[in-house]
């Protein structure tokens, strides 16, 4: 227990002590695990890095002029094309075309070989401080035992970035392009299907349409306007079919033998006739025919009256009043026959204009329902005229972005590096194996020299004995050695030293092989 509190407070002097008494336990792992190490650096397969650098290049003619159809994040299809050229069929098609690998292939199946590929393949993105850390380019690098196999597999690599994204961006630009087409066809045919319906409607509805109100309105109004001028005529011809008949009568009552189908009728009087006069004159004017006409045949009866008068004898003069009315009686049959067809063909005409007004007002009535309806037909022709022309419009530059990719003056992927053939190996780092080899072994050593003072329970000089008994020291005899001991010791001596220099001779030409193998 003495011994244990002695131990827990050593002083560096103490730990030199131990050091140099226990030096070969920190020597021997020192230098053999450091040697283990050159061994390690100058053992480990040498492996060399081939890069690329590719630049993505944006479109070439401004996106004012010509829309892109492909319009994707740059970091999400790097990303799909790395999964397509990393897939399993693609390396292990690379394995096969470059022989990689011929090894480890007796040993490992062709998904550890692949799982291995991937490994060795690197693709780091390239960020433009300058915009937000934008993707601009990316690099490819691969890890392989010969440098011309490494720059070998980056070029076929970089060939395949390039190519698969030209291939990807003309299929995603052709098939937008192609939809856009299908979609514009459907379009077309429902444009032409809601144009068929609208006019179909029109056809089926005409004259009841919102746009023919205002010319239905005045085409009413003319007829109106006819209608009315026609009801006047007609009053006007009845009126003179009315006093034809009373001129008819009156002519019958003078002469019965002057026309024996006139009937009983009788004419009109000579005081009905002036009174008939004085009510055309309060609506004509004196040049107006049926004033003129009354005018004749008041004149005509006030004549006959008069020779009525002078005549005496009854019999002659009704002989000859019938004789003198018989070409009047003709006259008035005439125009009357006239006045009749006059008068028939006037009232067909009114009911052909009265009709017309009943179906032209039928369609004002159905204006407003006509307007909503008509409104939904139009709506949905209009619908798909816009639908069609925004469509024409996007196939149109879809085609455009299309023929840009064609030509390859769209967005692209351009060599800036290529594959580098490179001078010095990259795996291993035989600088940090042989430094970890020495440090490790430090280490070791040390931990050595710990335990085995820990484990020793001999007393090492005056503080061990003084810490074990409690008392104090009187008297010290120091070492006494015959001749021959001292030789042994210097012996000893020697050949630790000699055993040094060899390690560190060794050490020495272990790292110099290592350096010309480099």
């Amino acid at each position: 227990m003495t011994k244990d509190i002695r131990k827990s407070q050593l002083s560096w002097q103490d730990c030199v002590a131990a050091v140099v008494r226990r030096r070969w336990f920190l020597l021997v792992p020192f230098f053999a695990i450091g040697i283990l190490g050159f061994c390690v650096a100058r053992t480990w397969p040498v492996r060399y890095r081939s890069e690329a650098l590719i630049l993505v290049e944006q479109q070439q003619v401004s996106s004012q002029y010509v829309t892109p159809n492909v319009v994707t994040n740059i970091e999400d299809r790097l990303q799909s094309l790395m999964d397509q050229i990393l897939s399993r069929s693609r390396l292990q098609h690379l394995i096969e075309q470059f022989d990689l690998y011929p090894d480890a292939r007796g040993s490992l199946g062709t998904d550890d070989l692949i799982d291995m590929m991937r490994k060795d393949i690197n693709v780091e993105p390239v960020r433009a401080s300058a915009r937000t850390g934008e993707l601009t380019a990316f690099r490819i690098s691969y890890l392989a035992p010969t440098r011309e196999t490494a720059q070998r597999v980056v070029k076929e690599l970089t060939s395949l970035f390039i190519d698969e994204n030209e291939r990807a961006r003309n299929q995603q630009s052709v098939g937008t392009t192609n939809f856009l087409a299908n979609q514009l066809e459907d379009a077309r045919q429902q444009l032409a299907d809601a144009e068929q319906k609208q006019d179909a409607y029109k056809m089926q509805y005409l004259g009841e349409l919102p746009e023919q109100e205002q010319s239905n309105l005045q085409i009413l109004n003319s007829l109106q306007a006819q209608f009315s001028a026609a009801s006047a005529e007609l009053d006007r011809v009845e009126q003179d079919k009315t006093y034809l008949e009373s001129m008819q009568a009156e002519y019958q009552s003078l002469g019965p033998a002057a026309n024996p189908a006139t009937g009983n009728s009788q004419p009109e009087s000579l005081p009905q006739l002036r009174a008939k006069l004085a009510e055309l004159r309060a609506r004509y004017t004196d040049q107006y025919p049926e004033v003129i006409q009354i005018k004749g045949e008041i004149a005509r009866l006030e004549k006959l009256q008069q020779q009525k008068s002078s005549d005496s004898s009854a019999s002659q003069t009704g002989t000859s009043a019938a004789d003198a009315t018989q070409p009047n009686l003709i006259e008035v049959n005439s125009r009357l026959k006239a006045v009749n067809v006059d008068l028939q063909n006037r009232r067909k005409e009114l009911d052909r204009l009265r009709e017309r007004i009943q179906t032209l007002q039928a369609h004002l009535n159905l204006t407003p329902v006509r307007a909503e309806q008509l409104a939904e037909v139009t709506r949905n022709y209009q619908d798909a005229k816009e639908r069609y022309e925004s469509l024409l419009q996007r196939e149109s530059q879809s085609e455009l972005a299309t023929n840009l990719e064609k030509r390859q003056q769209g967005q692209q992927f351009q060599i800036i590096d290529p594959a580098s053939l490179p001078e010095r190996p990259v795996e291993p780092n035989r600088a940090q194996i042989i430094l970890g080899g020495w440090l490790l072994g430090l280490l070791a050593g040390f931990a050595l020299v710990a335990v085995k003072e820990a484990t020793d329970t001999r007393l090492q000089g005056k503080p061990d004995l003084e810490a074990v008994t409690s008392l104090p020291i009187l008297v010290s005899v120091p070492l006494l050695q015959s001749p021959w001991d001292q030789a042994t010791v210097r012996r000893h001596h020697l050949i630790e030293v000699l055993t040094a220099a060899a390690l560190i001779i060794i050490s020495l030409g272990v790292g110099a092989s290592l350096f010309l193998v480099n």
